[in-house]
């Protein structure tokens, strides 16, 4: 019996509805659906609840019902797994979530009978060291951002490239994204459309006040390093904009392709540039 994790996000008004329907399809289907204990009970369900600590393991599917939020943030929380997951929209077109509340039988079925594909997409890890002790570790799938406080002064900044000292840059930030990402805070802070099947990762700065106010694309393999050319006032580096670590002025990052992968699950042919043509109409990308 396959194990699937449901993960609702609560905030959405319509998703205590679209859940208890998806839980009841599943288990017709076949499946043993498994989700935290804090969900299961508020969903009438508390024999589906596991611990958090217990819920990633042994999971074959995750599925999130939100927006593209909140499947970035499961693929963060199942990060090293690789477990093939899938969001349901309950909010706009989105990049990231597959099935929309009115195709839930037709994906059930699907899943069952083993009607889909994978897409691999890359994640991004940083790594921050002070010295000789490595502070902490983020990983993101859309990108990875290092950016001044609300009151601070831009920052100056030293990058490598493979070892290779590549320049300074004075901004008030750098976003460092993937092809995931692209399409985010990258795209806005004017970055590059990168297809979600190229292996890359894009450095964009944030409001550039030097000469090198352009985006630079580097091969997924490559290592950026990151240091202050000046002591910050107040720095944090971010991933996904959901998770932040405030930087001091000897911290060193590294930033690379993480070693692990998110495997989407895909049930259609519905392409990237479809729902980047959609957004476009839709005045929303």
């Amino acid at each position: 019996m396959k194990r699937i994790g449901v993960f609702p996000l609560f905030e959405k008004p319509e998703a205590v509805k679209v859940a208890v329907k998806l839980i009841a399809l599943l288990q017709e289907a076949g499946f043993r659906v498994v989700m935290e204990e804090e969900s299961a009970e508020r969903l009438g369900v508390a024999e589906l609840g596991l611990l958090e600590e217990e819920l990633p393991a042994g999971l074959d599917y995750g599925v999130v019902l939100g927006g593209d939020g909140a499947l970035l943030s499961l693929a963060r929380r199942l990060y090293p797994r690789e477990i093939p997951i899938f969001g349901i929209n309950l909010g706009h077109l989105g990049f990231l979530t597959e099935v929309e509340d009115k195709e839930l039988e037709l994906a059930v079925n699907q899943l069952r009978n083993g009607q889909f594909t994978l897409e691999d997409r890359i994640m991004v890890s940083a790594e921050v060291t002070r010295g000789e002790d490595r502070r902490a570790c983020l990983v993101g799938l859309n990108d990875i951002v290092l950016t001044k406080g609300i009151f601070a002064r831009m920052v100056r900044l030293e990058l490598l490239i493979d070892g290779f000292f590549t320049g300074q840059l004075a901004a008030d930030g750098l976003i460092i994204s993937t092809p995931t990402g692209s399409t985010a805070y990258s795209l806005s802070a004017g970055g590059p459309i990168v297809a979600p099947q190229l292996s890359a990762l894009v450095l964009t700065p944030i409001c550039a006040h030097s000469l090198f106010n352009r985006p630079l694309v580097v091969g997924s393999n490559s290592v950026i390093e990151i240091k202050f050319a000046a002591p910050p006032l107040e720095v944090l580096l971010t991933a996904d904009g959901q998770e932040s670590l405030a930087l001091e002025a000897e911290d060193r990052i590294k930033i690379y392709a993480a070693p692990h992968k998110t495997k989407f699950i895909r049930f259609k042919e519905k392409s990237f540039y479809h729902i980047l043509r959609e957004k476009v109409k839709q005045g929303r990308l």
